[in-house]
């Protein structure tokens, strides 16, 4: 191995041997990351290293981002800031098998006004199973790493990225162009993974599920060092440059991205026609087996960054690229036992537990069956072998029973007749899939019922987690919501992980929810089918508990007058109201200090909108779906509303408009199959002006 010229320290410019030192240390640094093919032996490295780091130190000014030194250090973090994306991440769409993929092909050519089975130049390249990150660079520097997030914001993760070695700090590009938005996949390689388990167990710590779990969980380490221990990976697959610096084709913009220093999958092709790309993606069906990290499918992107623009976007993800994913791994395994959980709102759902299995990555030993028709279908019995698989490589689910393979005798499993909590007689109403406990005293009942409403959307109750209701409830301090209220520091404090100050805040954070408003607390009560927008929608027509007691007993036609709201909620609400227990709750919370209605400054804005005839957009509808780019649902939903319009949870023909950001589901493809018209968060914006003008 040849030592490079490592210059000569003749000069007595302490910035020009910094410069000279960082340029060598960089080279060198993606010669070993990158290229595989180290430029100087380890002494050599170390020796340059030492010079800088010590050069930097007898002159701070000359310490830069650029520079190797600044790859770790500094003192942990004490949290991630938010930040926005210049550029959006925006997820892709899916394909799960050849046919899924010529319909995506098809459609591109449509958008395209192309002739059917035309050939349009492809990109494949393997999906890396890792997390993305989003790389700024200006003037050639790299100045913050950031989450993909929610495709629009993400967390600022900079000083863990630069402990990446393949990551470059100063692009190898010579003029910089003023920005760059590198786009990537960070990773934990296969050796690498199980090395640092092997170390854990030793350490006697967890073990990490799959290199997916461990890479993201790294990523968000608060110490940079802990970080660099982990040795993460990092390929680059997308670039965003300035207007009229960019490439014009994908594969001309992985070069640029080698050239300016980033590590690039090596496995990616460019594709001259759609049979290219599928014998692609089945040459890799087997060949990912081999490689040196996991992946789960192929991505497959238009060639032509032109076309690519020409096609653009459906409100989540962009037409002209699809992932195209491997079938889910199924494996068989014998089921142990079925137990149930309880939720809530009383619901009891079926449980299989089984003998470990290894699946996609992580070990799975239990899947839910949802109800008992499910459980029926299955014809489970003790000590079946079953199928499992990955729903969508997350979910665990039972697909089918090796009937075959059942043992002699064997008893079929059903939903027990008691609830497995409480001991009470389950329920199942008729038209309902869900059997349910219907005893509110019920343990699980009362543990569903505190976390839903200390949750977000309800009271917003910060340091009241699972853990701690859990104690609460067993040890019999809480028997329902209010004795929440009656808790003191001193008995808090006797609790497991809990000291006199989590105590105190934890008293205080309670007092102050009894100022959250009216439909939250409505919310919070957990009545079934009354969710977050319900909840608002009758908070504002009856102004409080007393009102809306009265019309679900007495004029349930008040109830379903408001809009949204149907008779299986108005039902729903007369059968709580109805129930001594319920009752008995709503009166110690009042006296506990929780006024249960609209605050003077709520009917006093209300009645003001009344008299001004409700608002531009009164008597309009909306539907909001997605994550929109710098407004967040309830800010959306309070601007509709401040201009008189109403929200509503779901798409109908009396819907006037659907607000759709990035990720829509079906509330976007209904509100196509209906008509409805659809706007951006730009276009809701310019509705709201052109109302108020």
């Amino acid at each position: 191995m040849n030592r490079p010229d490592a210059g000569t320290n003749t000069g007595t410019d302490p910035s020009q041997r910094a410069a000279e030192l960082r340029r060598l240390l960089n080279r060198a640094a993606h010669a070993y990351y990158v290229l595989d093919a180290p430029l100087m032996e380890d002494p050599v490295y170390d020796q340059l290293y030492r010079e800088l780091l010590e050069l930097e130190q007898r002159h701070p000014e000359l310490r830069s981002p650029d520079s190797p030194t600044q790859r770790v250090g500094g003192a942990p973090a004490e949290g991630f800031e938010s930040v926005r994306h210049r550029i959006g991440l925006l997820s892709l769409d899916n394909a799960f098998n050849t046919d899924e993929l010529e319909a995506w092909y098809a459609r591109l050519l449509k958008v395209l006004d192309r002739e059917p089975g035309t050939a349009l130049p492809m990109v494949g390249e393997l999906k890396i199973d890792g997390n993305a990150l989003a790389l700024s660079y200006e003037h050639g520097v790299l100045v913050r790493a950031a989450t993909r997030g929610d495709g629009e914001q993400g967390e600022e993760i900079t000083a863990n990225v630069r402990t990446i070695g393949a990551v470059p700090l100063r692009l190898q590009i010579d003029p910089a162009p003023a920005w760059v938005e590198v786009r990537g996949e960070a990773f934990i390689p296969d050796a690498t993974f199980a090395a640092i388990n092997a170390e854990r167990e030793e350490r006697g710590e967890a073990l990490f599920a799959n290199p997916r779990n461990a890479c993201a969980g790294t990523l968000r380490q608060l110490d940079p060092a802990v970080v660099a221990r982990r040795r993460l990976d990092f390929f680059a697959y997308t670039l965003h440059l300035p207007d009229g610096a960019a490439p014009p084709s994908q594969w001309e913009a992985l070069q640029w991205l080698r050239q300016a220093g980033f590590k690039v999958n090596p496995n990616a092709e460019l594709l001259p026609d759609l049979g290219a790309v599928e014998r692609f993606f089945q040459q890799w069906d087997g060949g990912r087996r081999q490689l040196p990290y996991a992946t789960d499918g192929v991505v497959v992107k238009l060639n032509a960054l032109s076309l690519q623009d020409a096609a653009g976007f459906t409100q989540k993800a962009p037409r002209w690229a699809i992932a195209l994913k491997y079938p889910a791994e199924e494996a068989p395994s014998r089921l142990l036992r079925l137990t149930c959980q309880v939720g809530r709102t009383g619901v009891v759902t079926p449980v299989a537990e089984f003998e470990p299995v290894a699946l996609a990555g992580t070990s799975v030993s239990r899947a839910t069956l949802h109800n008992a028709d499910r459980l029926a279908e299955l014809d489970l019995h003790g000590g079946d072998t079953v199928v499992v698989r990955k729903a969508g490589e997350i979910i665990p689910e039972v697909v089918r029973v090796l009937a075959e393979l059942r043992p002699a005798g064997a008893q079929r499993l059903e939903l027990p007749h008691t609830c497995p909590e409480c001991g009470s007689e389950l329920v199942r109403e008729e038209g309902e899939a869900a059997t349910r406990c219907v005893n509110s005293s019920c343990p699980a009942i009362l543990r569903g019922a505190l976390r839903h409403w200390v949750s977000k959307g309800a009271l917003d109750v910060d340091g009241l987690g699972s853990k701690l209701i859990e104690q609460l409830v067993d040890r019999g301090l809480v028997g329902s919501i209010a004795d929440l209220y009656r808790l003191d520091g001193a008995v808090l404090a006797s609790l497991e992980r809990m000291g006199s100050r989590s105590a105190d805040n934890l008293v205080a954070a309670l007092q102050a929810s009894k100022g959250q408003p009216w439909h939250r607390q409505l919310y919070g009560l957990g009545i079934h089918h009354v969710g977050e927008v319900n909840a608002k929608a009758l908070a504002a027509a009856f102004p409080s508990a007393a009102d809306l007691a009265t019309a679900a007993l007495e004029s349930p036609d008040l109830v379903t007058a408001v809009f949204g709201i149907g008779a299986e909620i108005a039902q729903s609400l007369q059968q709580w109201f109805a129930t001594p227990a319920n009752q008995q709750l709503l009166s110690a919370l009042e006296r506990l200090g929780f006024s249960l209605a609209l605050s003077p400054e709520a009917l006093a804005a209300q009645a003001q909108l009344g008299q001004a005839g409700g608002g531009p957009l009164s008597g309009q509808t909306f539907v909001l779906t997605g994550t929109l780019p710098s407004l967040s649902r309830s800010q959306a939903q309070a601007l509709i509303e401040a201009a008189g319009g109403k929200v509503s949870g779901s798409v109908s023909k009396k819907t006037d408009y659907v607000v759709a950001g990035a990720e829509a589901g079906s509330k976007l493809s209904k509100a196509e199959a209906l008509g409805v018209a659809v706007l951006d968060e730009q276009g809701l914006r310019r509705l709201l002006e052109a109302a108020a003008a």
